[in-house]
């Protein structure tokens, strides 16, 4: 009998239907550019990135293909796994 984990919890990644058509918004896509190169930088791979979150490969990658726009709590996970953080600063 195999027992569920209950410590990993799922990665949320909503799907937009409404993004998905009209495309994400420029700074949607510099947002997600962004995540693209910060896990390169550190030589992580999608599969490894998924497994430090608790998904699969597949979320990633349409997070990455920009399919998906990803909710508040996905981006801390993502970001946490990095080794990065969330701030907020005034527009210049």
């Amino acid at each position: 009998m195999r027992v569920k984990d209950e410590t990993k919890r799922p990665l949320v990644v909503k799907i937009d239907e409404f993004a998905v058509e009209k495309k994400l918004s420029k700074e949607e896509a510099q947002f997600i550019q962004t995540l693209i190169h910060e896990r390169k930088k550190r030589r992580i791979t999608q599969e490894e990135l998924a497994e430090m979150v608790g998904c699969n490969q597949a979320v990633i990658g349409r997070l990455e293909a920009m399919k998906v726009s990803p909710t508040l709590k996905t981006i801390i996970k993502l970001l946490g796994a990095m080794d990065l953080k969330l701030i907020i600063v005034d527009k210049e």
